[in-house]
């Protein structure tokens, strides 16, 4: 997760505004996002700058690894869908270990033993399928998105239902509520050097296109030829 906020944040500084056809939706997605912005200024910024200054660091970690572990469950079936057999490989030994020895995920004992974590989503692996992005959107409440990220989240939602249907309608609840808020706190580095943008749904959208294709990549951009 901290490369990833490294990789969001250096996307930032770096952000370009797209080209015009990527965002043929912008009157309606600036209303969203407006919408959004007003949603998390009142409501979810505030609980995560809550939850972090008076939430003791160490539960603040357990909820962070319990999350995390269901996450490499949703990344081991699109590891899978993508055929990378050695990242599949190291993610299952990272679901089992942290399955068991972390006590459910509550510890990342697999990091600790060399087992790296990795991400991927249902949107990556239709990427890799080479199904085009489509428009930029803006969703209600979830953010930034593309057409076929916007099917992804839809996918990898439903899988997450999959793994948590043992749990009860409050359980669930409490649940995604306690996830939510922790991924706003890890946000919070991200979103404030937003808010210096001049514009701000531009810069969002910037770093969001940008980063969705650093993923899609793992990374590795493919090298160009020299014109020299």
């Amino acid at each position: 997760m901290k490369k990833l906020l490294m990789s969001f944040l250096l996307l930032v500084f770096g952000a370009t505004t797209m080209a015009e056809d990527v965002d043929p939706f912008e009157a309606s997605n600036r209303a969203v996002f407006e919408f959004n912005q007003t949603l998390d200024e009142n409501v979810f910024e505030p609980a995560a700058r809550t939850y972090k200054e008076s939430v003791p660091e160490t539960a603040q970690n357990r909820v962070s690894d319990f999350s995390s572990n269901l996450d490499d469950i949703t990344t081991l079936g699109n590891e899978i869908l993508q055929f990378e057999l050695f990242d599949s490989v190291s993610t299952f030994g990272r679901i089992l270990v942290n399955s068991t020895i972390g006590l459910a995920g509550l510890f990342d004992v697999a990091s600790d033993i060399g087992l790296e974590k990795t991400d991927e989503d249902f949107g990556q692996t239709m990427a890799v399928w080479g199904v085009p992005s489509g428009p930029y959107v803006v969703l209600p409440v979830l953010g930034p998105s593309t057409m076929r990220d916007s099917v992804g989240i839809y996918v990898d939602i439903t899988e997450n239902v999959d793994v948590t249907k043992g749990l009860n309608t409050t359980e669930e609840t409490a649940l995604l509520l306690t996830r939510a808020v922790d991924t706003r706190v890890k946000l919070l580095p991200a979103t404030d050097l937003l808010k210096n943008s001049d514009d701000v749904y531009i810069a969002t959208r910037s770093s969001y296109l940008q980063k969705r294709q650093f993923d899609i990549l793992d990374g590795n951009p493919p090298i160009e030829d020299d014109d020299f």
